[in-house]
C-alpha cells in the first residue's frame, strides 16, 4: 500500500503531479481561460522545468545522461552477466568440495605457526562465494571450532581455511619428518551430504547477493561491491585471470 497522498484529490496512491483529478481541472481551465491562465501557466512551467531536468539527467551507475538508474540498460545486462558467471563459478566451488570431501561436519587438520590443530567444521561461509570477492589466497569461509581451545573458548568462530588437500601438502614440504597423512582432511561428509547443503537458489544466484552487490544506496546493510559500471567493469579486469582458474 502507497503512503503517497494527493495534495488535490487527497486520494493515496499517486502525487498531484500524476493526478488524474488535477490534470482534467487544468485542462477544463485551458479550454474556458486559455494558455495564459496563471494555473494553466504554472502547470505548463513545471511540466516543461522537469522534461529539461528528464533531459540532463545522469543514470548514477553507466553515468550516461537520457536515463535513470531503474531504465539503464547497461545495468540490467551487467546484472545478467554476473549471475551467469556467477552460477558456473559457484557450481565449480561446489565439485571442488565435493572432490576435497569438504563440508559441515568435516574434520580438517591445519598447520599453525608449527603446530598441528584440529578445526571442526559446522557450516560454510557461502555469502564469500562470488566471483568478484577474490580472496588473497585460497580459501574457503567457514565456522569451525578448535578442538583445542573448544574449553577455553568455546562457541564457533568464522574463519578462512585453505583447501585440505593445499594444507596437506604445506605440511608435506613444511614439515617432511612428519607424516602428511595427518594434515588436511581427516574425516568429512558424503558427496550427497555435501550438496544436499546448498540450496538451488544459492546455485543458480536467486539468493540476492547478485542484486546486493549492485545496490547504490548507503542505508540498510550499506552499498554493493558493484555500484556503479566503472567498479563493475574493475571487477571483471581484475578477477580475469582468477575466473579462468576456478570456472
Amino acid at each position: 500500500m502507497s503512503y503517497r497522498r494527493c495534495s488535490f484529490c487527497h486520494e493515496r496512491g499517486h502525487t498531484k503531479a500524476s493526478c488524474p483529478t488535477y490534470i482534467a481541472h487544468i485542462e477544463r481551465r485551458r479550454a474556458n481561460y486559455g494558455d495564459d491562465d496563471w494555473h494553466v501557466k504554472n502547470y505548463d512551467a513545471k511540466k516543461r522545468k522537469k522534461a529539461e531536468s528528464a533531459k540532463n539527467r545522469k543514470c548514477s551507475y553507466c553515468r550516461e545522461g537520457g536515463h535513470t538508474r531503474r531504465t539503464c540498460a547497461a545495468l540490467k545486462a551487467d546484472i545478467e552477466t554476473t549471475r551467469e558467471i556467477l552460477v558456473e563459478f559457484r557450481r565449480n566451488w561446489l565439485n571442488r568440495l565435493v572432490e576435497e570431501g569438504l563440508g559441515n561436519g568435516a574434520l580438517v587438520a591445519v598447520d599453525v605457526w608449527g603446530e598441528r590443530r584440529l578445526y571442526f567444521v559446522r557450516s560454510m561461509l557461502t555469502r564469500d562465494v562470488v566471483w568478484w570477492n577474490k580472496p588473497t589466497r585460497p580459501a574457503i569461509g567457514v565456522k569451525r571450532q578448535d578442538l583445542r581451545d573448544a574449553i577455553q573458548r568455546p562457541g564457533w568462530h568464522e574463519n578462512r581455511l585453505a583447501w585440505p588437500s593445499a594444507t596437506r601438502r604445506a605440511a608435506e614440504r613444511n614439515h617432511p619428518d612428519r607424516d602428511p597423512s595427518l594434515y588436511g582432511l581427516l574425516g568429512g561428509p558424503s558427496e550427497s551430504q555435501i550438496r544436499a547443503q546448498f540450496t538451488d537458489a544459492w546455485l543458480n544466484g536467486q539468493d540476492g547477493s547478485v542484486e546486493a552487490a549492485f545496490k547504490w544506496s548507503s542505508r540498510k546493510g550499506g552499498r554493493g561491491a558493484l555500484p556503479v559500471k566503472a567498479e563493475f567493469d574493475w571487477h571483471m579486469r581484475r578477477s580475469r585471470d582468477y575466473l579462468t582458474e576456478v570456472r
